[in-house]
């Protein structure tokens, strides 16, 4: 007798992240206790219908005197390679174990798809469901659904954070030209034309903001910093040490550029930001060290993200002075555009580079320390 697995992929993991469920999940009664128990920590994730309807499509297929069981695979919270190398490794499993002859496929309809292909190349697919969730109708019904899904760290990074980039990249086509012609004429109506630009510009940036989630992360880095410089002598040491340096280079530049012979006031206010760049980076390069020292001393543990998060606030220092260096080349100074053009590249190789060596170093994402422990 044919027999038939419904099959269900939930490639970002919400069933172990949110639900603390072990996957894979085989059999009918397993699968509803993964969704019970999923179904307690978020009632309202699209991804507790999709197991759902799994289960109605395998209890059909028996009910019609065909042999079928259903099976729930996830990937990793951190969607891309891995998450799909994992959802493989599952699938396989799976099959390992049910061995049928075709497959059901279930899904809600999102990003689980792209694994797709990838099953059809393992076992024969008869059938694909989409599952969608019924909502209440109208704009208010429309707007619950939009503040759901923004409330999703994950969802919101994902789609408002290439939207404000969209956004500021657009308004600095219409910046740059507007400040590179005040800086020749000063004429303060050239500034009020590109107030429409720097509201878009503003709205991005924004935008970026509450993608990256910066209020929760600056209150919860607040709270730390408030708890640990009670306890922690050496990060409160080289917090100090830090903020000594942004001050000093801040009244050390400005006494340079008081002694240079500069008329527009865009043009100051780019040498300034510029010279600022490196000072900056080197002061939280320098409470970092601070930190690491300081958990070593107490934990004896180093953590592979300090390191990785230190080289990507380089490579984002090189990209922020790459893209100054561009405004000022346009703005008429004397800056070199093939440097700052090697400056930006540079900057993305070495994040690129970072981003690979640290999935290298990191299989998974519990495995997170280097020195005498582990994280």
């Amino acid at each position: 007798m044919k027999k038939t697995l419904v099959l269900v992929v939930d490639r970002d993991d919400d069933f172990g992240v949110k639900g603390k469920v072990n996957t894979p999940v085989i059999g009918v009664q397993n699968c509803l206790d993964a969704a019970t128990a999923f179904g307690i920590a978020d009632p309202e994730d699209s991804d507790l219908n999709a197991l759902f309807a799994a289960v109605s499509v395998c209890l059909e297929i028996q009910e019609d005197g065909h042999e079928a069981d259903v099976a729930l695979i996830c990937g990793d919270e951190k969607v891309g390679h891995r998450s799909d190398l994992a959802l493989v490794a599952q699938l396989e499993e799976v099959l390992d174990e049910i061995e049928p002859d075709s497959v059901v496929l279930v899904g809600d309809g999102a990003e689980d798809e792209y694994i797709y292909p990838i099953i059809s190349s393992r076992a024969h697919v008869d059938s694909v469901r989409k599952v969608y969730v019924k909502q209440a109708p109208g704009i208010e019904g429309s707007f619950y659904i939009i503040t759901k899904m923004l409330s999703d760290p994950g969802k919101r990074k994902r789609f408002l954070v290439p939207l404000g980039l969209i956004i500021v990249l657009l308004s600095l086509f219409f910046i740059t030209p507007a400040l590179m012609v005040y800086s020749a004429d000063h004429d303060i109506n050239t500034l009020a034309s590109m107030s429409g630009a720097l509201a878009f510009f503003f709205i991005g940036f924004v935008i970026i903001l509450y993608g990256y989630n910066v209020a929760e992360r600056y209150e919860e880095f607040r709270r730390n910093l408030i708890s640990s410089l009670a306890g922690d002598t050496t990060r409160l040491i080289f917090l100090c040490i830090s903020v000594c340096i942004v001050v000093i280079m801040a009244a050390w530049n400005y006494i340079e550029l008081g002694d240079l012979y500069i008329t527009s006031v865009i043009q100051w206010w780019l040498y300034f930001v510029t010279s600022m760049i490196w000072p900056v980076i080197i002061a939280i390069m320098v409470y970092i060290v601070g930190a690491a020292i300081q958990e070593y001393q107490t934990r004896r543990v180093v953590r592979l993200s300090i390191v990785f998060g230190s080289v990507g606030i380089m490579s984002l220092g090189l990209v922020g002075i790459g893209l100054l260096d561009m405004i000022s080349y346009f703005a008429g100074m004397s800056v070199s555009v093939e440097l700052a053009v090697a400056e930006i590249a540079a900057g993305v190789a070495l994040s690129i580079l970072s981003s690979f060596v640290k999935d290298r170093m990191t299989p998974r994402s519990t495995q997170e320390a280097v020195g005498d422990g582990v994280q």
